[in-house]
């Protein structure tokens, strides 16, 4: 065991502190007033590591979110830290799941996905600068509160900050198996809308277009567009139609859901769904992108950096991946390097038994510091 992570089991109990502290500040994204509290907590926490400077960017439908930096003046690309405070638990979730600590697992709201993030990057920044090893370059560390809704509010400046940056470090938990992910789905949301006729179905159906029974050729055709060997799925997963039981329909909408490995296979799917054409003479079909995240497509010989850092340390590293998005699939497709995953280890992210392995605390912080320290050392 080096010193280094010998240092950070000793601040185990700290950390645990730290995360209590954070999942017991409720932040559904949707609950802007909660929010904002966690962010008022987390910016005076921000203040008392010694930043250069910490903005606060005042959002008006979401949390505000946090930017501080550290050596801000000093030479070389920055490291970026992406983090988010908002959690998926509506508030009130503390009453159906309590923060508990049982078999080293701490359990809570939020506690992996992604508060033990935030506890372990800035546990490693003040292990840092507190022993003065604090690499001198800039470090930027992006906190924003609307990555469970896809980040729509954060996304310009996630990539405004990645542009010239190192590395990004995704601040997201492991996977399951506690491994990093080198690799992530892309995901486009789109809305099918399918036009008909209306008509009397007892007295003149024949005058109807039924929208049903073309939404149904249509989806037949869209589910075709499965291939699940090669990571693309395409779900349709909500639909609504129809005004009355006596009525021949004259509209249906639904949502469908993809997710891919590639940008090749998100521009196939793209054209796939946008050109799809009517089956029955006078009906209208329309199929929009309201939403998308580009896929991370797994970097050659960035785990392989990541893991021999580790290693001198102590921390053995396994890499995976996972069919969800982060804010890494932002800077990932821009051609930033990106590790992610570098928050806890732990499971049930977004349900009842949602939960964190404790002693992986000290072992990631003591991973983030060595990247920190010796990233550019590496090659």
């Amino acid at each position: 065991m080096t010193k280094l992570l010998d240092d950070f089991k000793n601040r185990q109990s700290a950390m645990l502190d730290l995360l209590a502290a954070l999942v017991r500040h409720e932040s559904f994204t949707r609950e802007k007033a909660s929010v904002d509290r966690l962010v008022d907590f987390l910016e005076a926490r921000f203040h008392s590591l010694s930043p250069s400077s910490v903005q606060r960017l005042p959002q008006s439908d979401v949390g505000d979110f946090l930017l501080a930096k550290w050596n801000e003046s000093a030479p070389g690309k920055p490291f970026l830290f992406l983090a988010h405070a908002d959690t998926v638990h509506p508030i009130g979730s503390h009453t159906s799941m309590p923060i508990r600590i049982d078999d080293g697992r701490c359990y809570g709201p939020g506690a992996l996905d992604m508060k033990a993030g935030i506890v372990i990057a800035l546990e490693a920044i003040r292990a840092l600068q507190e022993s003065d090893r604090l690499p001198p370059r800039p470090i930027y560390f992006l906190l924003n509160t609307d990555e469970e809704i896809g980040s729509p509010y954060s996304e310009a400046l996630i990539k405004d900050l990645a542009a010239n940056c190192e590395v990004a470090l995704v601040m997201e938990p492991a996977t399951k198996e506690g491994a990093i992910k080198t690799w992530r789905k892309g995901g486009g949301k789109y809305t099918l809308t399918v036009e008909g006729r209306a008509a009397h179905a007892g007295i003149a159906p024949q005058e109807g277009i039924n929208a049903v029974i073309e939404f149904a050729q249509q989806a037949l055709e869209i589910n075709r567009l499965n291939d699940l060997k090669y990571g693309t799925s395409v779900s349709i997963t909500m639909v609504e139609g129809g005004s009355a039981g006596n009525v021949i329909p004259a509209q249906v909408r639904a949502h469908i859901d993809t997710r891919v490995m590639t940008m090749a296979a998100m521009d196939d799917l793209q054209a796939a769904l946008t050109n799809l054409y009517p089956k029955m003479p006078g009906a209208k079909v329309s199929c929009v992108r309201e939403s998308q995240r580009p896929p991370m497509e797994r970097r050659p010989g960035l785990f392989e950096k990541a893991a021999a850092v580790g290693e001198r340390h102590g921390v053995t590293l396994y890499e995976g991946g996972t069919g969800g998005g982060s804010d890494g699939n932002f800077t990932a497709a821009m051609g930033v390097p990106t590790l992610d995953g570098l928050g806890a280890h732990g499971d049930g992210a977004h349900a009842a038994h949602e939960h964190i392995i404790i002693d992986s605390l000290p072992r990631q912080a003591t991973l983030i510091a060595a990247i920190l320290q010796e990233w550019a050392l590496a090659d």
